[in-house]
Order: C-alpha cells, then sequence, then structure tokens
C-alpha cells in the first residue's frame, strides 16, 4: 500500500473518532437537558437566597396584560389531584379534585398539599397515576411524581424579593384570585435559627386556600399557601427548596439542616437593651436560656452565648436576610463559614450543620 494511501486512512480514522466523541458528548448533553433547567432555575431561587443578576422582564401595564401572562406561563403548569377512587375506568372524573399541583419538572414531579401512591393527577386532559410521594415534614407538602415527558412547568422566581405592596396571582384550582403582599414578617423576637419563619401576607387571605400555588405579576413561581399558627400565610419557594433539590437527588426521606441556636435578630426586633445588643443592629445575637443547647451544632463548633452572628459564607445577616432565611440555602450535613463578633472582635467559626428534628 502507497503512503498516500496510509496516511489518507489516518485521517479518516481521526476524523471518525472525532465525529463519534462529538456526537456522544451532544446525545449526553440532550440527555441531561432537563436536568440542567431545573438546576438552573432552583439555583436562581436559592443560590444564596438570589444574589445572581436578575434576567430582563417587561413589567406588564395593565392587569389584562399581567393575567394573558400569566395565562400563558404559569396556568398550563398548574393540575388537580384526585383520589384513586374519584376516577371511573372509563375514565370519568367522579368527584371534586383533592388539592391543586404545581409541575416542577417535565418529568412528573409536583408539588402539592396532600396526595399518595395511586391517586390521579390532571393536567387540562391528560391523566397519569401517582407512582412516588415523598412527605416534606416542615410544612406538611409532598412531593409526588407521576410519569410524564415534556410538560410544562412553573417558572421559579425568588420568593424573598416579594415586598410589601406588591401584587401577586393566587391560583386556586384554576381560579384566579388577584391580590397583594399585606406586609412581609418574620417569627417571634427570640427565635430558632432553624425554623424558616419569613412569611407573606395577603390583602384578602379569605379568598384562598391552603396548597394553592403564588405567582408575582410576571408569572413566575415565588410561594404555596400555607396554613399557619396566625392564619392564611405565603411560604416564600426558598423555604421548599432545600427539600425540592433532595426529591431530585432521589433521597428516601427529607431532612433539614440544624443550626441550633436561639436568639435575636437585631434588625428586626426594637427595644433590644444596649448590653443584649453590644451597640449593632444588625445580626442574630445568640440570647436566653437555650440559645446554644448541648449537643448542637452551634455548640460542638465552639459558639457561645453572647456571641453575634454576623454573615454565613459571606452573606450577611441583616434587613435583607435573616439568618433563618441564609439556612435555607444548605443541608444537614454540610460545612458553613459562619462569622460572628465575640468580645468586640470578630472571627470566623466552621460549623457542620446538624439534622433538624421534627
Amino acid at each position: 500500500m502507497s503512503n498516500h494511501s496510509w496516511s489518507h486512512t489516518i485521517r479518516m480514522i481521526f476524523f471518525s473518532c472525532l465525529l463519534g466523541g462529538v456526537a456522544g458528548v451532544l446525545g449526553a448533553a440532550l440527555t441531561t437537558a432537563y436536568l440542567s433547567d431545573y438546576a438552573i432555575g432552583l439555583g436562581n431561587v436559592s443560590q444564596n437566597l438570589g444574589l445572581s443578576q436578575p434576567r430582563p422582564r417587561m413589567i406588564p401595564e395593565t392587569y389584562a396584560q399581567a393575567l394573558d401572562v400569566l395565562q400563558e406561563r404559569a396556568l398550563p403548569a398548574i393540575g388537580s389531584l384526585f383520589s384513586a377512587s374519584s376516577i371511573s375506568e372509563t375514565g370519568i372524573t367522579i368527584a371534586q379534585a383533592q388539592a391543586s399541583v404545581m409541575a416542577l419538572t417535565s418529568d412528573g414531579w409536583v408539588l402539592s398539599q396532600t396526595g399518595r401512591l395511586g391517586d390521579k393527577i390532571a393536567f387540562a386532559s391528560q391523566t397519569c397515576e401517582v407512582d412516588d410521594a415523598l412527605f416534606e415534614p416542615l410544612f406538611g407538602f409532598v412531593f409526588l411524581h407521576c410519569a410524564s415527558s415534556d410538560r410544562l412547568v412553573v417558572d421559579f422566581a425568588p420568593g424573598y424579593d416579594i415586598e410589601a405592596g406588591d401584587q401577586l396571582f393566587v391560583v386556586n384550582d384554576g381560579e384566579v384570585v388577584f391580590t397583594q403582599a399585606r406586609a412581609v414578617v418574620w417569627g417571634d423576637a427570640v427565635r430558632s435559627s432553624d425554623i424558616p419563619s419569613r412569611r407573606i401576607l395577603l390583602t384578602n387571605d379569605a379568598a384562598v386556600r391552603k396548597g394553592a400555588a403564588v405567582f408575582n405579576v410576571f408569572g413566575e413561581f415565588v410561594g404555596v399557601v400555607h396554613e399557619g399558627d396566625e392564619g392564611i400565610e405565603v411560604v416564600p419557594f426558598e423555604q421548599l427548596a432545600g427539600a425540592f433539590r433532595q426529591v431530585l437527588e432521589s433521597v428516601d426521606t427529607i431532612t433539614y439542616p440544624s443550626l441550633g441556636v436561639r436568639g435575636i435578630d437585631l434588625a428586626r426586633t426594637v427595644g433590644v437593651s444596649e448590653d443584649v445588643s453590644q451597640g449593632r443592629h444588625v445580626g442574630f445575637v445568640l440570647y436566653g436560656p437555650r440559645a446554644v443547647p448541648f449537643g448542637s451544632a452551634a455548640q460542638k463548633a465552639g459558639l457561645q452565648v453572647g456571641d453575634i452572628l454576623l454573615s454565613v459564607e459571606g452573606v450577611t445577616i441583616n434587613g435583607t436576610y435573616a439568618l433563618d432565611d441564609l439556612l435555607t440555602s444548605y443541608s444537614a450535613g454540610q460545612e458553613i463559614r459562619v462569622e460572628i463578633e465575640r468580645d468586640g472582635s470578630q472571627q470566623e467559626v466552621i460549623v457542620t450543620l446538624g439534622e433538624l428534628e421534627i
């Protein structure tokens, strides 16, 4: 065989391998593209609480425009949950829906206030059977799965960005309620670091019910209605994002992280004495007889009563983000850097988060 033939053969082999490699990479990318979309959307909600740059958006000029956006972007991702006994053999519904569900992934994961294996989920004319269910223990919601493909899903947006006066849409089983955020509130003056306490209160909460999806005027999913101790309130989706990440990781049980401290949020509490605040107006001061329980993650890391927690992983605890807001971004067993002030000097402490007992 001539030298020309050998060089030609070698070139053919090289280009064949190159094309085969490219095809393999492209195939893998297409296969996992939907998971990347989930990660990006979820990251925009939960990565250090929305510190990424916002996407450019057109603000609707009228209620009608905002409703059109909602109908186009959000309503197709809202379905209804029916108990298995409420669907006849012919597929005819013989009872009212138990709850609304929000499609979170195109392959079938939804968020609901109730549900179990064998129940049916309907999106328009499509119906599927629940084949997996993970209970979310902190608020009592359920992540359900029913096999599907290419389903439209809700667009995520930071619920922590909602402020008093913002206009919102609440979707109750297909019925749309136009409302406003009446106030954004947190918990008691002395509270736990581990229980997410930020809530959005609505102007006409009598018109909504638990489990309803809440959207901003851009048609983006920002939270879900919950019935708390003080009545109807909206839980920002950031507080469920950690649980949702675990669902995508195929865990058997959903858990929440625990720092294990109690104290006072100086940015949101008035009348704190100078002795307690140490002259600071932001931060979380560890205060009270249960401030640092024995055996907690905080105690194991060396935190003490009177310490003022200033930041978590470089994100400041202030009037924008409370300590419990920041901890929703992390998982049990994860190490975090906490900046504190003790006796007038600042230092950094590494904490391995425990698991919250619920």
